[in-house]
């Protein structure tokens, strides 16, 4: 069921409050909860957004899945030119990519469409409007796969703070980037990775959207009911993993216990995106993330453990800090808004 049509006011409402307008770090609440005075504090939650551990808060926008239900895995062969580098970042329906070279390819988009066809008309535009360097007037060299969200069977992306945590256990620190995590920049990480500690601050976005505080309230609720947001949350900059963590892309032939295995997935940190699929001999797709290649290689001994011949065919996809590109994964959902607005306007 596709989501309600927005008004004016509800559109700039829902507009700002994704972007993380007036919503922030409630550095009182969390001073209270760690006994520690509020300048210190302060000061590491600055240094945690400064160093790219966390994102400023926002409210997801969770709408996303049921308005663009196709999740599109794109392996192509592109130039490693700025022109691309800056589609990467600007196209509204691209969510992340990936330099990495895997078969004839080098590039991983992960992009969120309507339907195949709004894929297709997607892939057109490319062409006429002639976006990046072209092969023959089109982009011959890619393999696509396409894979449904109504089929998502785990969504968590910030799952890998107890990975963080159970580090902080074992070494007494955590690096991340180039930023030394200690124990109570550690604490505060857990609780904004986990949306506690955060507010909205009414007044000042009800004088900005020329409403009332109540108006705001009750609208910011009805945004949360409808399934337009969830709560607000601080995520990790490259939404599937922390800094420095290595990004996984499995697909599982999963021949028998397999409810079994998903039960086990859903309680694993290691795990962020897990999807019931379709495709070919596979039919589960995971989106994992580990601290070296040694880490997910134990996982994969663990599973084989924890369900003996049950797993099949496996295909198995890294991706090193170092093949990320800067995508904004705010500017899909927000293109998503505008769009939806415009139709609604018109």
């Amino acid at each position: 069921m596709q989501l309600t049509a927005i008004d004016d006011m509800k559109y700039r409402l829902l507009r700002s409050l994704v972007h993380g307008n007036c919503v922030s770090v409630n550095i009182h609440r969390l001073s209270k909860i760690l006994k520690r005075h509020r300048n210190t504090v302060r000061s590491r939650v600055e240094e945690i957004f400064e160093n790219n551990v966390l994102n400023p808060p926002n409210f997801p926008f969770v709408g996303l899945f049921k308005e663009y239900p196709l999740l599109t895995l794109v392996w192509a062969e592109l130039p490693y030119e700025e022109k691309v580098e800056k589609w990467f970042r600007e196209d509204p329906n691209i969510f992340a990519a990936f330099r990495s070279r895997f078969s004839e390819y080098n590039t991983l988009l992960i992009l969120y469409h309507k339907d195949i066809t709004s894929y297709q008309l997607w892939r057109e535009q490319l062409v006429t409007e002639q976006r990046i360097p072209l092969e023959d007037s089109s982009l011959q060299r890619s393999s696509t796969s396409f894979f449904s969200n109504q089929l998502r069977i785990k969504y968590d992306p910030n799952a890998s703070v107890h990975l963080l945590e159970e580090e902080m256990r074992r070494k007494g620190h955590v690096s991340l980037g180039e930023y030394e995590v200690d124990k109570l920049s550690f604490r505060i990480i857990r609780l904004l990775a986990g949306g506690k500690c955060i507010k909205i601050n009414e007044n000042r976005l009800a004088k900005e959207l020329g409403a009332n505080r109540k108006t705001i309230i009750k609208r910011t609720q009805e945004l949360m009911r409808e399934g337009w947001i969830s709560t607000p949350v601080c995520r990790f900059p490259n939404f599937f993993t922390p800094l420095n963590y290595i990004l996984t892309i499995f697909k599982l032939d999963v021949r028998s216990g397999k409810q079994r295995f998903v039960q086990n997935i859903r309680n694993d940190p290691h795990i962020t995106l897990a999807f019931d699929v379709r495709e070919g001999k596979y039919n589960i797709l995971l989106f994992g993330t580990f601290r070296d290649l040694e880490e997910e290689l134990e996982w994969e001994i663990k599973q084989g453990l924890f369900l003996p011949r049950s797993i099949g065919h496996v295909d198995i996809q890294y991706f090193s800090p170092r093949s990320i590109v800067n995508v904004s994964q705010k500017s899909v959902s927000l293109g998503i808004i505008d769009r939806k607005y415009v139709y609604f306007r018109t």
